[in-house]
């Protein structure tokens, strides 16, 4: 009998546990449908509450989203980043994939030799043409190699190619010239890439959270609140996408550096034997000296016109000077030399005398 009251008692105790849970659960129910028809009310009879509610709101994302490490974000994007980690965003554009392939810039600089200037440089520009590139830059300086050995043409161009052009480009080139140094830099910007695009995807979302707020605020206050902030994010933005048009540029366009010289013998590429540079040099000094009689006569011929005035006017000194010294001489007749060879024996005579005495 006491088995069967102590478990009456103890099915009876259960059953007002249960109740008495049921009655809370109805309770606190009725409260937070209260609490949420009254902040409906609120909201739509005072919208410049707006930046409070936003406030309040970011600053429990913040304390619930997952540390950031100092000085990887500032505040505004730590903001936008919390409020993404934890769902509390308004936006319903999917987050963007990045692209999983390497961001590399690359750039080439080469220094050849031709002995073809003119074809060279226009062979270049054909093959840039048709690799879908452009010529940024070109410098073109000094006279054609066949008017002296001692002046000879530079060229200096800056090219854009398509990356994925690049080698076949590098190739032509190496076919068309003497290549006599080659340097090149690829450089990996694909963290650099990644963290501009994080941070433009999360002044994105604080920035349409904002125009949400926006369009409740009804104070003046509020709203320049909100402009202002605005309008930092767009100038953010700007900066952003700015960056990243150059980078896709540097990206897509490798640059190219071609520093041409024109020459008459080309650069060997490995050292030479003694008997080679004898060789070598005889056949040089031989071609100097032939280019250097044929700049003579290339002088002469040129300046005839002048040497031939030059000449005429010496010879007419020449033939004034010897004029006058012919007609010096005649004006010595045989009666004065008698008289002046007298007169020298009589000072002679008179120099004896006195010497005797």
């Amino acid at each position: 009998m006491k088995r069967k009251h102590v478990k009456s008692a103890a099915i009876t105790l259960a059953a007002i546990l249960t109740a008495c849970s049921m009655t809370a659960c109805g309770s606190s129910s009725s409260k937070f449908s209260t609490s949420n028809q009254y902040y409906d009310y609120d909201a739509a009879a005072a919208p410049a509450e707006a930046m409070v509610e936003y406030e309040t709101e970011a600053a429990m994302a913040m304390d619930a989203a997952p540390y950031y490490e100092d000085g990887a974000y500032n505040d505004s994007e730590k903001l936008s980043l919390a409020l993404q980690d934890t769902g509390s965003t308004t936006s319903s554009q999917p987050p963007s994939v990045f692209d999983t392939g390497r961001k590399l810039i690359r750039t080439v600089s080469l220094n050849v030799e031709t002995t073809d200037f003119d074809n060279l440089l226009s062979s270049i520009q054909q093959s840039v043409t048709a690799q879908g590139g452009y010529i940024q830059q070109s410098d073109i300086s000094g006279a054609s190699i066949s008017y002296s050995s001692d002046r000879r043409r530079y060229a200096y161009l800056t090219v854009r190619i398509p990356s994925e052009k690049l080698d076949g480009f590098l190739s032509q080139m190496s076919q068309q010239s003497n290549i006599i140094n080659r340097s090149e830099n690829v450089q990996d910007i694909t963290l650099q890439y990644t963290d501009i695009q994080s941070r433009k995807k999360s002044l994105t979302i604080e920035q349409e959270r904002l125009w949400a707020l926006l369009e409740k605020a009804d104070t003046l206050e509020a709203v320049i609140a909100l402009e202002e902030r605005l309008s930092e994010i767009r100038y953010e933005l700007e900066c952003f996408e700015s960056q990243l048009r150059t980078y896709d540029n540097q990206i897509d366009y490798s640059t190219v550096t071609i520093d041409i010289s024109e020459v008459t013998v080309f650069t060997p590429t490995a050292p030479d034997s003694v008997a080679t540079r004898i060789q070598k040099g005889f056949i040089r000094n031989l071609e100097n000296v032939g280019q250097s009689i044929t700049d003579f006569v290339v002088w002469f011929i040129s300046h005839l016109p002048a040497l031939v005035v030059l000449f005429v006017i010496i010879g007419v000194v020449i033939f004034f000077v010897k004029l006058l010294s012919s007609s010096k001489r005649k004006d010595q007749s045989p009666k004065k030399r008698f008289f002046k060879k007298s007169a020298k024996q009589a000072e002679q005579c008179s120099t004896d005398e006195e010497q005797n005495q």
